[in-house]
């Protein structure tokens, strides 16, 4: 299923559906990655205001290119917020102007030049991300104008997880991520459970990339195989299922190099589409302690 659809959406939807989404992510205990109780190299206030800051961006994709709409989410992300998290507005800014269009991702991906390449490497390099992607991009930028940013994306597939998202369709995002999403917001009424449980769907499903470059294909495979259990526990839905996800959170956390941090972002892209096909509400109302009572839409 092609998302976003046809029909052009507003400008404050997308703002307001970007912010939304980075928020209620980066606040979500995913086991290994964020948490708003345990900092990691970044402050979780300030990767909150990072998304804050980046949401105007996006409302403006339609009259910028996608590498300058990553450049404005990360810059004016920094300047607030001494933070950008350049990958995930990397995630949002295909999306965001295929939504302001009214066109599917893949027209908006098939249109990718010469001219995304150089901001795009400006924004990596104001955030210091993607070191891998970063010399790809590097490499397509020097080749002559006949280099698009989608020939460097799917050069670096293989090897990035973004990269691989772009060479692809936004294949993980809205063949995985998104109905995951939508599965757990029909059996959970808190945001953290949902969150959490489409998380860890596709953790279970694709060994994290990042996870690979730093500890091997064989520990992100190890990951993957944790996750799965997780769920075979019951995930967020059972009281097995959150001792399986304490338990994993806890083993990914003692050794840095484990962090899922690849897996993340597609939830973001995923939670920014249910805001736009639902509203940011069909988020955002659930902000309330779990109950234990399933609740469908």
């Amino acid at each position: 299923m092609e998302q976003p659809g046809s029909t052009p959406v507003p400008d404050d939807l997308v703002s307001r559906s970007a912010v939304t989404a980075a928020t209620l992510v980066y606040s979500a205990p995913t086991p290994g990655s964020g948490s708003r109780y345990l900092d990691g190299r970044v402050a979780h206030e300030a990767r909150v205001l990072s998304g804050f800051a980046a949401g105007e961006a996006f409302a403006r994709a339609a009259e910028r290119g996608v590498g300058e709409t990553v450049f404005d989410a990360s810059r004016a992300a920094m300047d607030l917020a001494g933070f950008a998290d350049t990958r995930a507005s990397a995630y949002l800014a295909p999306l965001a102007r295929a939504a302001l269009l009214g066109e599917p991702v893949g027209l908006v991906l098939g249109h990718l030049g010469h001219h995304d390449i150089a901001p795009f490497v400006r924004a990596l390099e104001l955030a210091g991300q993607d070191a891998p992607l970063a010399g790809a991009l590097g490499y397509a930028l020097g080749a002559g104008p006949d280099a698009t940013l989608r020939d460097a994306m799917r050069f670096a597939a293989g090897r990035d997880a973004l990269a691989r998202e772009y060479a692809r369709g936004f294949e993980v995002t809205r063949e995985l991520a998104r109905p995951a999403l939508l599965s757990a917001l029909s059996r959970a009424d808190s945001v953290r459970g949902v969150l959490v449980q489409a998380y860890l769907e596709v953790l279970s499903e694709i060994p994290d990339l990042d996870v690979a470059a730093r500890a091997g294909r064989g520990e992100a495979e190890d990951v993957a195989r944790m996750a799965t259990g997780v769920l075979k526990a019951g995930g967020v839905h059972s009281r097995r299922g959150l001792e399986g996800i304490a338990n994993l959170d806890g083993l990914l956390r003692t050794d840095g190099r484990l962090s899922p941090t690849a897996t993340e972002p597609p939830i973001i892209a995923a939670a920014f589409l249910v805001a736009l096909e639902y509203g940011p509400d069909a988020l955002s109302h659930r902000l309330r302690p779990a109950t234990g009572t399933d609740r469908s839409r």
